[in-house]
């Protein structure tokens, strides 16, 4: 998966006395566009400071990648910076070296976080960062905000050698996907189960079991929890048309026939985990 990138590792604490200075990397965002190169072979290519040489913009120190420090360049506009260009942020599903492509992602979590709270929700006034913490603050009313993770859970329904499998109600959706959905307030993860599975496929489920998880930055700072059930009674599916096209069981034979991962998602290991006969 995208996060998987032994023996590399990420160091994600927050370090204030890290300054950004030559040969650090740097993550500039527009929106949903990073700013990079991507070579023919899909190599992935993120622009250094001193390429940024007369540029404005705030340089806020993210993480590491072993020796490798990011720095987000917090600027609204696009940049020119000779030789990148701006791509979406779902190059990450294609390119390499993989832990360039998660640094990518977890960066745009962060951009994201920062983006969204240059104001204080209480108040109003500009925040401010903090000097120890990755955090930013009111200086008026003294509002704490923190790095927000949203979870959310991918569910694996199976139905004896048949696996539920949805596509979206959305342009170029294929049928790839299982069931997912975002965690409410007041309910557990295995609640959220339980509650998705009816409401996208009007189906009952038993037998919870815990897969994994993996973050997932691009979906408003998701933390994905995998789950394995069982369907509990009727196998008849009732989609959601709002949010689904379609829904269906396939059988292990067909899966490895039709279905092929990229090795990023925690769906696609779900479903290789079902086509190899290893889920729990």
């Amino acid at each position: 998966m995208i996060q998987d990138i032994a023996p590399k590792k990420l160091d994600n604490q927050y370090h204030p006395e890290r300054k950004a200075a030559a040969g650090a990397t740097v993550l500039h965002f527009v929106g949903r566009k990073l700013l990079c190169r991507v070579t023919e072979d899909q190599t992935l290519e993120l622009p250094a400071y001193e390429e940024f040489s007369g540029t404005e913009g705030e340089f806020t120190y993210l993480f590491a990648v072993e020796e490798r420090n990011y720095f987000l360049c917090r600027c609204e506009k696009e940049l020119s910076v000779d030789g990148y260009a701006y791509q979406d942020i779902n190059l990450f599903r294609t390119v390499q070296p993989r832990d360039a492509a998660y640094a990518a992602v977890t960066g745009f979590h962060l951009a994201s976080w920062y983006a969204d709270n240059r104001f204080c929700g209480r108040c109003g006034t500009p925040t401010e960062h903090d000097g120890e913490l990755r955090m930013l603050k009111c200086p008026k009313c003294g509002n704490m905000i923190f790095p927000k993770i949203m979870p959310s859970v991918i569910v694996g329904v199976t139905n004896g050698d048949k696996l539920l499998l949805t596509r979206y109600n959305r342009p170029n959706a294929k049928l790839t996907a299982l069931v997912a959905g975002f965690t409410e307030i007041g309910e557990t993860a295995e609640d959220t189960v339980h509650r998705e599975v009816m409401e996208e496929a009007g189906l009952r489920v038993k037998n919870l079991r815990y897969y994994k998880t993996q973050p997932w930055g691009i979906s408003t700072g998701g933390l994905l929890v995998g789950f394995w059930c069982e369907v509990d009674g009727s196998d008849d599916i009732h989609i959601d048309d709002v949010e689904l096209a379609e829904a269906r069981w396939l059988t292990r034979e067909e899966l490895k026939a039709t279905y092929t991962d990229t090795g990023v998602a925690l769906t696609g290991e779900m479903i290789m985990q079902f086509i190899e006969g290893k889920n729990p």
